[in-house]
């Protein structure tokens, strides 16, 4: 064997708060560290989105605040609290590492751009004890004829810049985020801190279907704060770069309210008609939160899935937790590859949807409890 690829994404590691979505501290460590042992040169490929920073509070004097402007002292603000509600897992990985023929790389998702920053790297590069082993390919990771990308880049609203990944504001160097990203930063992270659990559970319309409140209360809030997008915040704050007029939004905004779709976008279509040319043979992504698999001319197209705690709800009102994957790549001393889509174990029992509606920062805490994983890493605001 010539060298392993380990692929998985959508860890999204928070700050230990109600909008931390990661509580698999424990089945993802004792992964990694299996991973160490493995007689052979191996790749940890994190496919985006490995921190949530997007939703990740600065947490000042215990209240929580969500900055607009992301400046490269407020995104290391955001990693020191991360890894400390996560030092399992970055205990793992500095582990991981010690063995020179095991290299990390993280890839840029939606929820992590905060990783452009070259002393955001270079403090993650001092925490996992490790200059040489750990890379920042920017959007993918390719080797052989493996291709690894985070997948944003396919999706309308979640699409990043990549020549201009910042902006200037008052000075000062500011990510310069998609249009939705500041809006959630601005305007619902307020209401994932009331309903956090709700954002857990799939698919979409079912649950708005089950609970008509939080779908008008979400499409009310989309859309006045995209009319005020459109006639107010870019005259009140015309200096300020991350107003813009979002004009290309209105038809999206659109087929999304007529199709009661507040998630992302499908986007493996779209991927194959720029890739169509490629020449590579397995193709990872990630961002959709869905598995998928598809073997076609010789070509394999792969979503693992995500590594949130999230939930399907099914016909029963009962939220099934699901099961986290990752994708194992083999290359071959002749080049030739194999692949597997590996599930964890998964012995977690449903929920009852409507108690944890009832109740959902209680069953935050209880499904975390389950998984091993402590919450009182910090005092939330509703401690």
């Amino acid at each position: 064997m010539k060298k392993e690829i380990i692929v998985l994404g959508d860890i999204e590691m928070g700050s230990g708060t109600f909008t931390d979505d990661f509580i698999s501290d424990n089945l993802l460590s004792q992964m990694i560290l299996e991973l160490k042992d493995r007689e052979h040169p191996l790749d940890l490929v994190l496919n985006g989105d490995t921190f949530d920073f997007l939703k990740c509070p600065v947490i000042v004097n215990g209240t929580n605040t969500y900055p607009r402007h992301i400046t490269e002292k407020i995104s290391l603000l955001k990693l020191k609290q991360v890894y400390q509600a996560h030092q399992l897992v970055f205990t793992a990985l500095k582990n991981f590492l010690e063995k020179k023929d095991k290299h990390l790389y993280f890839v840029l998702g939606n929820h992590d751009p905060d990783l452009v920053y070259k002393k955001v790297q270079r403090e993650l590069k001092k925490i996992l004890n490790n200059n040489t082993q750990v890379h920042f390919p920017g959007f993918k990771y390719k080797h052989n004829q493996v291709y690894v990308e985070h997948g944003q880049q396919y999706d309308f609203l979640n699409k990043v810049s990549a020549k201009h990944p910042f902006l200037t504001y008052n000075g000062e160097k500011v990510l310069n985020i998609p249009w939705v990203s500041f809006s959630l930063i601005s305007n619902f992270m307020q209401t994932k801190e009331v309903h956090p659990f709700m954002e857990r559970i799939f698919p979409r319309p079912k649950l708005f279907a089950h609970h008509g409140k939080m779908f008008k209360k979400i499409t009310y809030q989309s859309l006045f704060y995209l009319l005020k997008s459109l006639a107010y915040y870019p005259f009140k704050y015309r200096y300020d770069p991350t107003y813009t007029y979002p004009k290309e939004l209105l038809r999206e905004f659109y087929r999304r309210l007529k199709k009661i779709h507040w998630d992302v976008d499908q986007i493996i279509d779209k991927f194959k008609r720029k890739k169509r040319k490629s020449k590579h043979k397995i193709y990872v992504l990630g961002h959709v939160h869905e598995k998928y698999l598809e073997e076609k001319k010789g070509k394999v197209f792969i979503h693992p899935g995500s590594w949130r705690d999230e939930y399907d709800l099914d016909d029963n009102k009962k939220l099934v937790p699901r099961t986290k994957r990752y994708v194992k790549i083999i290359i071959e001393d002749d080049d030739s590859l194999s692949y597997r889509l590996v599930s964890m174990p998964n012995e977690r029992n449903p929920l009852d949807f409507d108690l944890v509606r009832m109740d959902e920062h209680s069953h935050i805490r209880l499904a975390a409890e389950m998984e091993g994983y402590n919450y009182s890493v910090f005092r939330s605001a509703f401690d």
